[in-house]
């Protein structure tokens, strides 16, 4: 089953979020974050109980620097389907 964002008022708002919000909430969720080598600005979010960075299944979601609305709602889609639930995203992005 896909995931959906089902709040549509606050996905709306999902253009306003940024890298450093995206890392805030993987932090505060337990989450692996893992910045790029020298000169690379993409971050991955891992799974803790996956922590190989050359295991694939362990990477939850892979950050750019500037993220726009549709990519924030497939880095949102890409929570869901980790586990964690709409209501906790919303929270650790500081929008409910």
């Amino acid at each position: 089953m896909p995931s959906v964002i089902k709040n549509l008022e606050l996905k709306k708002r999902l253009n306003n979020i940024k890298q450093k919000d995206w890392i805030k909430l993987a932090k505060t969720k337990g989450l692996l974050v893992l910045v790029g080598g020298s000169g690379s600005h993409y971050v991955n979010i891992r799974n803790p109980k996956n922590p190989d960075p050359k295991d694939p299944r362990g990477l939850i979601t892979t950050l750019t620097p500037n993220s726009y609305k549709q990519a924030n709602e497939q880095i949102f889609k890409k929570f869901l389907k980790y586990g964690l639930s709409e209501n906790e995203i919303w929270k650790a992005l500081g929008l409910k």
